[in-house]
């Protein structure tokens, strides 16, 4: 084996370990931005007509089963359901008129990474606007 095939292994596999740990990551966060799609839906439709906080709440609730998060629990790093995400994380701007709406979530995510038990963050900054049309 001579030195540039084991370069193009170790970068396949180094590849492919990478794919494998931020795939569900990515997965994650398109059922993010599937929920705050509907949350924006519902912000600017003129016959549901919700408020911020009511839309915050349905948002977070509906992402309340999605993935995981870490928390210390007696000291110890413990996986829990979700994402951790609490209605006041989940922001909103909504135009003068109501015809416009932007909601925004900011999370990180933090994965262990197998063999070595360490631990790798990624920041995730997900928003969905929507404008209804005149």
């Amino acid at each position: 084996m001579n030195v540039v095939n084991l370069t193009l292994t170790v970068a396949l596999v180094s590849g492919a370990y990478l794919a494998w740990m931020y795939i569900p990551l990515w997965l994650d966060d398109l059922d993010v931005r599937e929920a705050l799609a509907a949350g924006v839906g519902q912000l600017t439709n003129e016959n549901a007509g919700r408020d911020g906080p009511a839309v915050q709440t349905m948002v977070a609730g509906r992402l309340a089963s999605v993935g995981t998060h870490w928390e210390v629990q007696n000291g110890a790093p413990v996986e829990v359901p979700g994402l951790g995400i609490d209605p006041d994380d989940v922001q909103v701007e909504r135009s003068k008129d109501g015809r416009s709406g932007r909601l925004t979530v900011d999370y990180v995510r933090t994965v262990r990474l197998k063999p070595t038990n360490q631990y790798w963050t990624v920041r995730f900054h997900t928003s969905r606007e929507a404008h209804v049309k005149p």
